[in-house]
């Protein structure tokens, strides 16, 4: 956090230091000026980072009652499990009575059933009593038959709340299953806001070390800051005196700006006189050879036979690079980028070059070795002098 606003007050002090010198082109005001910007930046950025721990202090309140509701809900959610698991042991132990009870019954229903059979066999056996004894046995009978329909009854109502205290336990161990489930995503929530209010704490703890280096620095700075408004009084005086020189200057320079316009002016004018020069250079040139080239039909055969002394002048005239230029039209198929680097090297242009040779061919063999008009983007020579030109680079 502090090298960023360390960062941002240099990136502040440098634009407005630059901004200030190209506009005012003065060095000192310029210098004030990103102090200030300096000064205003980290001021603002204390600010700032007195808001951002404000709302850091806040968000780390709100989780604090977010984690105090988390365990409230808690505890509310364990003692309904603990509720829940005593319900479900209650259920677990009336339902084992119940099977008890149920197994009870059943015995007792097996003992009624062979207490009938062996009624039923006295009564039908051959050494039966008389008819008191049979009336006395068929109440008997009947008693046991009303018992074993009281026992089906009884039996029947057990069943009934078996199944029933089952269907509750199955319930039961249904919403023991879902408190558990909100009580693990409970527990992971208060995990992760643990983590988040950890978190934030430490975030605390440096912004207050950072606080507490930045006080006093912004004292430094406000004295800083007083000391510069003091050399900015005293600093007024000159900076009059460097505006009223400055007024003096802008008129010495539009001044110079006009003469300048009206030397451009006129130096527009006079390449447009050059542009017409050689055109009417080129079209003389072209009228000079097609006449030469009327008048001497034979130029190329008598060229080839062996050259005169006026090739050998014309050769001798050419400097060291007009040299290599002429070298490298008639060696190379496209000359033009080594054209370009001798015109570079002799500060001067490719046409420039070709134009020279001529004139120097001119002069010496009375004709153009580089044909003025080519077809292609590239100059050659002259078709005559080719062969001519060929064996003179090649001689010593």
């Amino acid at each position: 956090m502090f090298k960023s606003r360390l960062l941002l007050s240099l990136i502040a002090l440098s634009v407005s230091f630059c901004v200030s010198l190209l506009m005012t082109r003065d060095f000192s005001r310029s210098l004030i000026s990103g102090a200030v910007t300096l000064f205003a930046s980290l001021v603002g950025a204390s600010v700032v980072e007195g808001q951002y721990r404000q709302a850091l202090n806040a968000r780390s309140q709100e989780l604090t009652g977010h984690i105090r509701s988390l365990q409230r809900k808690r505890s509310e959610a364990y003692e309904a499990l603990v509720m829940m698991t005593q319900e479900r042991d209650r259920i677990s132990n009336s339902l084992n009575s119940l099977q008890t009870q149920l197994r009870n019954l059943q015995i007792q229903s097996g003992n009624l059933w062979q207490q009938k059979e062996e009624l039923s066999w006295n009564v039908t056996s051959p050494q039966a009593s008389p008819a008191n004894q049979i009336f006395a046995l068929q109440t008997k009978l009947q008693e046991l038959e009303q018992k074993e329909a009281e026992l089906n009854k009884s039996l029947s109502a057990t069943l009934s709340a078996k199944q029933r205290a089952e269907l509750g336990l199955k319930t039961t161990q249904a919403q023991l299953n879902q408190f558990q489930a909100q009580l693990a995503e409970q527990q992971s929530q208060k995990a992760e806001v643990t983590k988040e209010v950890n978190a934030l704490l430490t975030q605390r703890q440096q912004l207050e070390t950072q606080l507490a280096v930045l006080e006093p620095k912004v004292k430094d700075l406000e004295t800083y800051r007083l000391e510069l408004s003091h050399f900015v009084e005293s600093a007024e005086p000159k900076r009059q005196q460097v505006e009223s020189t400055s007024k003096s200057l802008q008129g010495a320079i539009g001044n110079l700006q006009s003469q300048i316009s009206t030397l451009q002016t006129e130096l527009s004018q006079l390449e447009q006189q050059i542009r017409d020069r050689r055109q009417q250079k080129e079209l003389l040139d072209l009228e000079l050879l097609t006449m030469r080239r009327e008048l001497e039909p034979d130029a190329e055969s008598q060229a080839l036979s062996e050259p005169a002394s006026e090739w050998h002048d014309f050769l001798n005239r050419l400097p060291q690079s007009e040299l290599e230029a002429l070298s490298a039209i008639v060696t190379q198929p496209n000359p033009n980028a080594i054209l370009k680097q001798i015109a570079e090297m002799t500060l001067t242009m490719p046409e420039l070059l070709i134009d020279s040779i001529n004139e120097k061919a001119i002069e010496t063999i009375g004709d153009f070795v580089i044909d003025p008009t080519p077809n292609s983007s590239a100059p050659v020579v002259a078709p005559e002098y080719l062969e001519i030109v060929k064996k003179l680079l090649q001689q010593p």
